[in-house]
């Protein structure tokens, strides 16, 4: 597995050329991928060279569109997928190998309907990553509150992202998030049993914890702590289980609020260096 510094989620306003020497320095192997690198030729290869020569690999490939938000036309679907050809072929270049999205667990159109809606997407874009050597992973959303924002409740668990994954061929794996994991389960650990036997299908696992205090029910999607931060959810016991089994999965930190807040407002070498102490914890 490859340990990330991902600037987005935690929401590290430096530039990478500030960043990425630090991530070194500290002992990440990868780094995300600025959206510049999509815009600027010259910029891209100055990035590359830099990320690399500092024995780092490239994160998560940007996307262009939230692909399954309901709301996203057949047009504008259409229109995403040429700029996603477009990247694809820009982080094939620059050895950019996993991307992932999020699934919504509710939707307008039935049941039925949204799952055969999701299945011809999630072929359509998987099929175009693959083509360019990206692995593609899906993510469930667990928080009970995500789940009644419209008339029709979605999946919202592992074994429903790998179902529409599975009827859209197969070329997409998964993108686990402890606290979805969390509220879709209430901590069961069934899915941490069948990752840790299908470790293959993990492109990206997004550490975190939950608030304490909270019943499951009312957890709130954009309340989240650090990992290990309140102990609810045991996100160094998921780690080493995923770690058992050799693979090239990412992983990284994904806090949400009050984090992203706090290392939003971090001088450059202070947020690496909290990052890298916070991955040491989970790898103890």
């Amino acid at each position: 597995m490859i340990r990330t510094f991902d600037m987005s989620m935690l929401n590290v306003p430096h530039p990478t050329e500030v960043i990425a020497p630090l991530a070194a320095r500290y002992g990440m192997q990868a780094i995300s991928v600025p959206g510049v690198v999509f815009e600027d030729e010259k910029k891209a290869g100055e990035l590359d060279a830099l990320v690399k020569g500092l024995g780092l690999s490239w994160g998560l490939l940007p996307l262009p569109a939230d692909f399954y938000q309901y709301d996203l036309s057949d047009e504008d679907f259409a229109s995403a997928l040429k700029e996603l050809e477009r990247r694809a072929v820009i982080g094939e270049r620059l050895g950019i190998t996993h991307a992932y999205n999020h699934v919504w667990p509710t939707s307008h159109r039935p049941f039925d309907e949204n799952f055969e809606w999701h299945v011809k997407r999630v072929s359509a874009v998987a099929g175009i990553l693959a083509d360019h050597g990206i692995r593609y992973g899906l993510e469930f959303l667990g928080p009970y509150e995500l789940r009644s924002w419209q008339k029709y409740e979605f999946v919202h668990s592992l074994p429903g992202v790998l179902a529409i994954a599975d009827a859209a061929g197969g070329k997409a794996g998964i993108a686990f998030d402890t606290f979805h994991w969390y509220c879709s389960t209430g901590g069961a650990p069934d899915d941490l049993l069948f990752m840790a036997q299908h470790t293959e299908r993990l492109v990206a696992v997004h550490l975190n914890d939950a608030v304490k205090g909270v019943p499951v029910p009312e957890q709130r999607d954009m309340q989240r702590r650090l990992p290990l931060e309140d102990g609810v959810i045991d996100t160094r016991d998921i780690l080493a289980r995923f770690k058992a089994a050799p693979n090239d999965a990412l992983y990284m930190i994904e806090p949400f609020e009050p984090g992203r807040t706090r290392f939003h407002g971090m001088e450059p070498e202070a947020a690496v260096r909290l990052a890298a102490e916070i991955f040491a914890k989970l790898e103890q």
